[in-house]
């Protein structure tokens, strides 16, 4: 896992230089459907990127963008719907139970394998284009799908006269700005690791926060910390923790607070409060230097919408490194005992 969080920046900035025969399948598609709404549907991570990705690619676009579950899909509603289905390992149960009830609408597989079940039961098919990633919980993965999604709509956005030169070029340099900030932000983030290592060894629990993109962030680095350190992690946007999550502060609970360029007093003020009871308490924020005990201080281009790249990397690298610190098993054996009684990947897929 920890070869697949390194690897993310050029896996990134690759992605940007090859973006135009990389989206070339959904411009195609975009164009012949003329959109008036645009359905995003993952599990997990790939929903986690789908919703991360939803709001860039509704200002891209010009069009509603939702994100949604499989099997929490409320159905189409709109006279000329697009229907994106991402998935990492294109074999999950309930994405090809997706594709067959929505075969009637047009529909696109993004997958980050050429050949999966899903690419062979959808017409039109592209690659999220960072490879294959055997690691079960997705690093490289997530973000991949993320920057994919969002140069599909920039693309999508220029071919359909939606996007004009000038915005285009701007918001294609702020995320190659993004790649290189990410390879800056890794080394302060394996440093900011080293030194709370000891304090992150004695976290039961967590609770990430953030506004807007950055609950995005929040919501995908609680699952990766789930997944692998295998204590209770839930994430919320700022606003709905004060209405009655915060009830759950104590000593133990330890906290990641993403706070970003635009983003209010509020947030660090809530930090300060969690600081009062508990130890474990850690900002990530924009800036050279680090302003307190936990600081996580992130090279930042601005953009709401980088935020995934920027905060994202401490919560992937805590779940990353801290399991095999602390010996702590990597859960396939349970896994493998409930995918067997409730299979979730066609045909032993990824």
């Amino acid at each position: 896992m920890y070869s697949y969080w390194a690897k993310q920046p050029e896996t990134l900035a690759a992605l940007v230089q090859e973006r135009e025969a990389l989206t070339q399948p959904f411009v195609r598609l975009f164009r012949a459907a003329g959109p008036d709404r645009l359905y995003l549907i993952g599990s997990g991570s790939s929903f986690n990127a789908a919703r991360a990705a939803a709001p860039f690619m509704q200002e891209m676009l010009g069009i509603e963008t939702g994100a949604f579950t499989p099997t929490a899909f409320p159905g189409v509603f709109s006279d000329r719907p697009l229907v994106v289905l991402l998935s990492q390992g294109g074999s999950s149960t309930n994405m090809l139970a997706a594709a067959e009830a929505l075969a009637p609408h047009p529909l696109i597989a993004v997958t980050g394998e050429a050949e999966c079940e899903l690419a062979r039961r959808v017409k039109h098919h592209m690659l999220i284009g960072c490879g294959e990633e055997l690691a079960g919980p997705k690093t490289m993965g997530y973000t991949a799908s993320v920057m994919c999604l969002y140069l599909c709509a920039l693309e999508a956005g220029r071919a359909a006269g939606k996007l004009e030169g000038a915005g285009y070029t701007a918001t294609l340099g702020i995320l190659a700005r993004a790649c290189e900030d990410m390879r800056r932000n890794l080394a302060r983030t394996e440093s900011w690791f080293a030194q709370n290592l000891e304090r992150l060894k004695k976290i039961k629990k967590y609770v990430l926060v953030g506004n807007g993109c950055g609950a995005a962030a929040a919501a995908e680095g609680a699952l990766k910390i789930l997944e692998t350190v295998r204590v209770p992690a839930l994430a919320y946007e700022f606003e709905e923790y004060l209405h009655g999550p915060v009830f759950s502060t104590d000593e133990e609970l330890g906290g990641i607070f993403f706070a970003g360029p635009q983003e209010n007093e509020r947030l660090l003020g809530l930090a300060g409060c969690h600081a009062a009871h508990s130890k474990y308490t850690f900002v990530l924020r924009p800036g050279e230097t680090e302003q307190g005990q936990g600081d996580l201080a992130l090279c930042m281009t601005g953009a709401p919408y980088t935020q995934i790249f920027e905060f994202l990397p401490a919560p992937q690298l805590i779940a990353a490194r801290l399991p095999e610190i602390l010996e702590i098993p990597d859960g396939l054996a349970v896994f493998r005992e409930f995918s067997s009684r409730w299979p979730t990947k066609f045909g032993g897929g990824r």
